[in-house]
């Protein structure tokens, strides 16, 4: 009997891509697809294709400006958002092959002494655990962007200004964190004596020949790129279907490395080219490919033991091995997935707010679909995973925790394999695997403990149950909102009647009555408070200027209790009875209730 064996096709001899598209027929592919989402969900857009270490497509679409009519080319720049990430992991794995920094070191060996005030635990916090985004930080929503240049301070003092808190221990849960890749740049910095922006352009960008491409936070050493960004504008798409600008026409990145490159994409290309050298080449980034190699191999996985992330790098799924990051600024968005494996990339750039279409599923498009391998395992039910959860990227401290409570997802079952949850449909494709059926097309792994739910895991953050403290905190926090501003309404409107009456009748109100209505007009002034505070930190004003809006708080808090010593001192002589004494104490209780909640929710910092 003669056996016959076909030998393997290899990634470089095969005539499709890993999805199955003819590489002849890929172009007309692309552009059909790109078609679906051009003009009506996207503005405009730059696709790339890499294949065996050349540029195998590089395609424009739409408007750069859409008032003026000025198409997207190929020359156009584009924010990178937080695919600049990599420029970071980079440039420490530089600085790790040349023997200046170790990854499982405590980082507060390259620091300065006392740098951080903030922590909470003692165990150390290493490069990877600034990779793999799991030092234990909160997110913090102010000082990320400016509105102008003349914000930007230097890199330390950054640092310094938006420290989080630590609030677990690190190594236990992910929560993605532009403060941790920051720090990295700027430990980078400590190393190498030069600011961050200056070691990338002489180790990075110009060993590439990346010309059209700048890190620097305020652009102002490339006038080229700085000229060319002002020709672009970044959109909204608003309730109607329209574009619109985004308000915030030029935004300024204070912590820099995490996301503040702009280029082209062309000049993309060849810096994820150099990642994927040919066989018989070494990439210029690093004096040895098995340094390019080691920051490519998965360093971090999921509790079910998929692969999580490879040295900041993280791991796609598709039908092939493939790392990938995306990226978002105020109105701009992107992805940067390649495979190694089939030398071949995919890059794409939009100025398109939370762009999903073209930056998540051309990459799916190109390398395929992921799909569980058959086994004779039975799907888990949904109803297991049913409750409250919290995504672990959020505030814990400060006036922004308060986002904490109005962001909990819930995970709702819809049959034995469906949910829906965290604003998207869920369908299960493994045991305790999820992936969502829109266009961001996220996978979310689930970790059980004895039967319980410990945690939900997407790539960038964990989804950790709600407590029943958080839930009664919450609960009670509404309901305390509701109670004070409905009752304030209520009665401020009862006794602007009352007093208007009463003027006709040449009726005075008493001492109290004028305290009273004094406390409830006060009321008013948290509510309005926090909504121009809120507006104010949705419009990227800095901390130190929102500070206007705690003295405000504190102000509140000390003449609610100027109020209550005034009532206790007074309330022997006024002697209330009935219903004149039930109102007395509602409402020094709707005030002493709003006071809590500020306390509560740390409304005054």
């Amino acid at each position: 009997m003669v056996i016959c064996c076909v030998p393997a096709v290899t990634a470089k001899e095969r005539m499709s891509t890993p999805s199955g598209i003819l590489y002849a027929e890929l172009k007309e592919r692309v552009d059909e697809y790109a078609s679906k989402y051009i003009g009506t969900t996207t503005a405009g857009a730059n696709v790339l294709i890499v294949k065996d270490g050349e540029i195998f497509l590089n395609t424009a679409y739409g408007f750069a400006d859409i008032e003026n009519q000025v198409n997207v080319t190929t020359d156009t720049v584009f924010e990178w958002g937080s695919v600049t990430k990599l420029l970071v992991w980079t440039s420490v794995m530089q600085l790790v092959e040349q023997g200046k920094l170790t990854l499982d070191e405590d980082i507060r060996t390259y620091l300065p002494v006392g740098f951080f005030t903030k922590l909470q635990y003692d165990a150390p916090i290493t490069m990877l655990n600034l990779m793999h985004h799991n030092a234990g930080w909160e997110e913090k929503f102010t000082d990320l962007f400016y509105m102008s240049a003349n914000e930007i301070k230097p890199l330390e003092e950054m640092l310094h200004i938006t420290e989080p808190y630590q609030v677990h221990v690190p190594g236990s849960v992910v929560a993605y964190s532009n403060y941790g890749v920051a720090l990295a740049g700027f430990i980078v910095e400590q190393l190498t004596e030069q600011p961050f922006y200056d070691y990338v352009n002489e180790h990075i960008l110009s060993v590439l020949d990346m010309k059209d491409t700048t890190i620097h936070p305020t652009q102002e050493d490339n006038n080229n790129v700085a000229t060319k960004r002002d020709e672009i504008y970044g959109y909204f798409v608003n309730n109607n279907g329209e574009f619109t600008i985004s308000k915030n026409e030029r935004i300024y990145i204070g912590l820099y490395p995490a996301g503040s490159a702009i280029g082209t994409i062309t000049d993309a290309a060849k810096f994820m080219m150099a990642l994927m050298p040919a066989e018989d080449a070494n990439s210029p980034l690093f004096q040895n490919n098995r340094t390019l190699d080691e920051m490519l191999t998965t360093s971090d996985f999921y509790d079910d033991g998929f692969p999580r992330n490879s040295h900041g790098f993280w791991k796609g799924l598709y039908t092939v091995d493939a790392l990938e990051h995306a990226g978002n600024t105020d109105s701009f968005s992107s992805n940067f997935s390649f495979s190694k494996d089939e030398n071949m990339g995919v890059i794409v750039f939009t100025n398109q707010a939370g762009e999903a279409g073209l930056s998540y599923g051309l990459p799916t498009l190109i390398f395929g679909e992921y799909f569980a391998e058959e086994d004779k395992q039975t799907l888990p039910n949904a109803q297991e995973l049913e409750g409250n959860y919290f995504m672990a990227r959020q505030p814990y401290k400060g006036f922004t925790k308060l986002y904490s409570a109005l962001n909990i997802g819930r995970f709702e079952a819809t049959d034995s394999n469906s949910a829906d949850a965290f604003g998207m449909r869920l369908e299960q494709v493994a045991p305790y695997l999820y992936k969502s059926l829109d266009d961001y097309r996220v996978y979310f792994h689930v970790t059980m403990n004895d039967g319980n739910v410990e945690k939900i895991s997407m790539p960038t953050s964990d989804f950790l149950p709600v407590s029943q403290s958080m839930k009664i905190i919450n609960i009670f926090s509404i309901i305390a909102a509701a109670f004070s501003g409905l009752y304030t309404f209520i009665v401020l409107v009862i006794l602007f009647i009352k007093k208007i009456i009463n003027r006709k009748k040449a009726i005075r109100g008493t001492f109290i009555d004028k305290w009273e209505l004094l406390l409830l007009s006060t009321n008013i002034i948290p509510f309005i408070n926090m909504m121009i505070l809120a507006y104010r930190t949705l419009n990227y004003v800095s901390y130190s200027a929102l500070k206007i809006h705690f003295w405000v708080n504190f102000a509140y808090i000390a003449f609610v209790a100027i109020c209550l010593v005034t009532l206790f001192l007074n309330w022997r002589k006024i002697k209330p009875t009935g219903g004149l004494k039930i109102r007395y104490v509602c409402s020094y209780m709707s005030a002493l209730l709003l006071v809590v909640l500020i306390l509560c929710w740390e409304l005054y910092y």
